[in-house]
């Protein structure tokens, strides 16, 4: 299955749970960074129903607001 970067879809909750990263990384123990890049694949969810979870998962770790271990494009 092929992961596909999926557009943004023009809703302001995405560009708001970016802003809310420090937030999240402050007091969401003990895994901030897995717990953002869920509400963030939810939200994709409800705009793509039939996207598969890759896509999701790649799109989620592209608009990440943090580092991640194997790079933003790694589904």
């Amino acid at each position: 299955m092929t992961a596909t970067l999926l557009p943004i879809p023009d809703d302001p909750r995405f560009a708001q749970w970016v802003e809310l990263w420090p937030r999240v990384e402050a007091e969401w123990r003990p895994w901030p960074r897995s717990h953002w890049l869920m509400v963030y694949e939810r939200l994709l969810r409800e705009f793509y129903p039939s996207a598969n979870s890759a896509s999701l998962k790649l799109t989620a770790r592209h608009h990440a607001p943090f580092p991640l271990a194997l790079g933003p494009s790694v589904p």
